[in-house]
């Protein structure tokens, strides 16, 4: 196919310089055909151009989307690739007789197409109201001791209002009791919450397919209805749907937890935090142009009221110790107790800091320090 300005110089040369098709055919080096095809062209319209035979890999669009759905919740280096997909749909069709490279070329045409469509981005439009919650890691002296731990951040999406809570252990009962005080603090609740899919809080299963099922942990389930919000939890590998909140995480360390916090008294200390994170409120939104303040007001009018009670941040479960007094928790952590409990059924209370165990019949034994990190991690 001659571009523009090759099919202009045939046309200039034969009605214009009168040289003939074969002159022209020989000095071009195309054919004669192509010299008079150009010659009788008349409408030079540019139109789409559209295939007139689909693929034959078409009728199997269905279990390749399938393919690529389940490769979007896995590990990049653990997706089909086009080679695996012809042998997949070999294996599922016996009687499928298409070539090797017309499978990988529409499956590759398939695979673009699928993850434009869900790697797009579209500015997220949150209501007064709404607010989103994450977690970053800090350290802080406390009673002159240096401690590894967590921020809490909740921001209204609306206005970029922020507040900050310490939070000495990454688990549920910890997490709920700084949103607690933020509620508190706030006197209302955010009707809708966006979060991050925190082991703490969510336990995400794989189905076979490509969705996946989400498993709220007791105490966040309880802490939910409690307070009768709305939960959200983000898509995995979506970043983008918490630029909100990553922004105000960076924000928040940057302007109240440098230098490194040094206090004695943790609540009185996550309390001036409170304070602090109101008086960041009279800055600018950097795309509103409106004091943040300002904004943060249509926030707190869209708040749903506190319940008449306060939450309780702790769970109870009964678990049985092994044959040397240890007790193993639901998430994988050791605690030897007393080798003289060895076998012994009892209840645990887990609150944000520490573990009170109980006989079954509820006579109080023991207060133990908690565990944070990995599953794995043993306390003597």
């Amino acid at each position: 196919m001659l571009t523009l300005k090759e099919v202009n110089k045939v046309r200039t040369m034969y009605y214009e310089q009168n040289y003939t098709a074969t002159e022209i055919a020989r000095i071009m080096k195309i054919s004669r055909q192509t010299v008079y095809k150009y010659l009788k062209f008349v409408d030079f319209s540019n139109e789409v151009t559209q295939k007139k035979t689909k693929s034959p890999v078409e009728q199997y669009k269905d279990d390749i989307l399938k393919f690529l759905n389940y490769d979007r919740l896995h590990h990049h280096k653990q997706r089909h690739t086009g080679r695996k997909v012809y042998e997949r749909l070999k294996e599922l069709y016996p009687e499928y007789n298409i070539s090797y490279s017309a499978t990988v070329k529409y499956f590759s045409r398939v695979k673009k197409e699928f993850y434009y469509k869900h790697n797009g981005y579209l500015p997220l439009d949150h209501k007064p109201g709404e607010a989103q919650v994450d977690l970053g890691d800090c350290s802080f002296i406390e009673k002159g001791e240096k401690t590894y731990g967590k921020y809490l951040v909740l921001t209204f999406s609306h206005s970029n209002a922020s507040y900050v809570q310490l939070v000495r252990n990454k688990n549920a009962e910890s997490i709920v009791e700084a949103i607690k005080h933020i509620f508190e603090y706030l006197n209302g609740v955010p009707h809708t919450i966006w979060f991050d899919n925190d082991s703490a809080l969510v336990r995400i299963n794989n189905l076979e397919n490509g969705s996946i099922a989400r498993t709220l942990s007791d105490t966040f389930q309880r802490f939910k209805l409690h307070y009768e919000f709305k939960e959200v939890f983000m898509n995995p590998e979506r970043g983008y749907e918490k630029g909100t909140v990553e922004q105000a995480v960076r924000f928040m360390r940057r302007n109240l937890l440098v230098p490194l916090p040094q206090f004695d008294d943790f609540d009185e200390f996550n309390k001036t935090l409170l304070t602090k994170s109101s008086e960041l409120l009279k800055r600018e939104h950097y795309i509103l142009k409106q004091p943040i303040v300002d904004l943060h007001f249509e926030d707190i009018n869209e708040l749903n009221q506190l319940p008449p009670t306060s939450f309780v941040c702790t769970s109870v479960s009964s678990r049985k110790l092994d044959n040397y007094g240890r007790l193993t928790t639901e998430n994988r952590h050791y605690y030897y107790l007393d080798p003289a409990l060895a076998y012994e059924r009892v209840q645990v209370k887990y609150l944000p800091n520490h573990l009170e165990i109980y006989y079954e019949e509820g006579t109080h034994i023991m207060s133990i320090s908690r565990i944070s990190g990995k599953p794995g991690f043993t306390l003597h």
